[in-house]
């Protein structure tokens, strides 16, 4: 996992500006976008494509016999 500086990052004031950029630029380039509030980094925004792997591999890691993202065959909506 990256640390905190080598996360670009920016103010929440200045995301919420520019929300829509800054959505459209991390879907494309695939770089996540740290928020910082009060100077603290405190949410990232990443692709859905990331997101939905990393909910995969946490759902391995709490149930190891669950396979790569299925429940008894069927593949599951990580989405809800």
């Amino acid at each position: 996992m990256a640390d905190d500086e080598e996360i670009f990052s920016m103010p929440v004031s200045h995301v919420r500006a520019i929300l829509g950029y800054a959505c459209r630029d991390t879907a494309r380039t695939g770089r996540p976008l740290g928020i910082r509030r009060y100077r603290a980094l405190e949410v990232v925004l990443v692709p859905l494509a990331e997101w939905q792997r990393l909910k995969r591999l946490e759902a391995e890691v709490k149930d190891p016999g669950a396979g790569s993202g299925s429940a008894e065959g069927k593949e599951v909506d990580v989405t809800r």
